[in-house]
């Protein structure tokens, strides 16, 4: 902005704009004095006021009461009703200012998931709403979909389905799972080999493909160790516990494991939420977010489908 055109927004009067959008309005300076409360011969000192300061003729006098804009007249009567469009709804602003999105968004993580983008998609939504706060708790998937069901919490990302209709899901990303042992472990009969294995792997569970794919892999080890998450797993495997499964992105570049030479078994990973609890504006910021961020997660399906 140049010192000249600063000069002149900085010594423009809004009341002598307002005054001036009225007169047009009423199309009388008598009616604009009544509708402004003022009397007349101060509406015509604003109008000439006006004219003077921006070196114009704003209105044509076309008779004893009655005005019409000139050409210039009609493209300020467009910007003082466009001015005061923008002053009208600072009181809204305000309000939704005062009434910004802040809360605490809990996400429940299944213990086998790894989801790496998930730091950055925080980061990036805080920039946007930063009085929302983040707690990320881990647990199983069958108790988060207990959680869930109950509306003791409202997302959940797990890598499970569920006969209640009442839960929805929505794909966010596949995961593969790998097989691993401690680097440098003697490379034995793995048929034996004991199992360190997730509090969800036993039949019916929702990690059981682990271990029936274990089974068909010819892995009769016992399961001697459970972790609820990948870190709890990983410490036992690179221990050398014994053999387990990992997320092929967790483990892949960490050098004291080592994947078995078996094929991966591919998880999906949904994000669940109840249909019929109240979500809070928080939650639902983030659900919107996400659903701009990862296209996937904007599509709910029943959790049964």
């Amino acid at each position: 902005m140049t010192a000249l055109v600063d000069k002149f927004a900085n010594q423009l009067d809004w009341n002598l704009l307002r005054t001036f959008m009225v007169i047009v309005q009423e199309r009388s300076i008598t009616l604009a004095a009544h509708r402004l409360s003022v009397t007349q011969p101060s509406v015509s000192a604003a109008l000439r006021r006006l004219e003077e300061r921006l070196d114009r003729r704003l209105i044509e006098r076309g008779g004893a009461a009655s005005f019409q804009p000139t050409a210039a007249g009609e493209v300020l009567y467009r910007h003082c009703a466009d001015i005061y469009r923008l002053v009208t709804a600072l009181p809204d602003a305000l309000d939704a200012a005062h009434s910004a999105v802040q809360g605490i968004v809990t996400l429940h993580l299944s213990g086998h998931v790894h989801w790496p983008e998930l730091p950055a998609l925080i980061a990036a939504y805080r920039q946007e709403y930063p009085l929302v706060r983040f707690r990320i708790k881990r647990g199983t998937c069958g108790d988060i979909l207990s959680l869930l069901a109950q509306k003791n919490a409202a997302l959940g990302v797990v890598s499970a389905s569920d006969a209640r209709p009442t839960l929805s899901r929505a794909p966010l990303f596949e995961q593969d799972m790998l097989h691993y042992a401690a680097a440098g472990a003697p490379s034995g009969e793995l048929r034996g080999a004991p199992v360190i294995g997730y509090e969800d792997e036993q039949t019916g569970a929702p990690l059981a493909a682990l271990a029936v794919h274990r089974i068909r892999c010819g892995l009769e080890g016992a399961t001697v160790a459970e972790g609820l998450d990948c870190d709890a797993v990983a410490a036992l495997v690179r221990a050398g516990a014994g053999i387990g499964a990992l997320p092929r992105r967790y483990a892949e570049a960490d050098p004291a494991l080592a994947a078995l030479p078996l094929e991966p078994v591919t998880l999906p990973v949904y994000l669940v939420r109840h249909e019929q609890a109240g979500a809070s504006r928080a939650d639902q910021s983030f659900l919107q977010f996400l659903a701009s961020r990862l296209p996937a997660a904007s599509t709910p399906r029943a959790a049964s489908d």
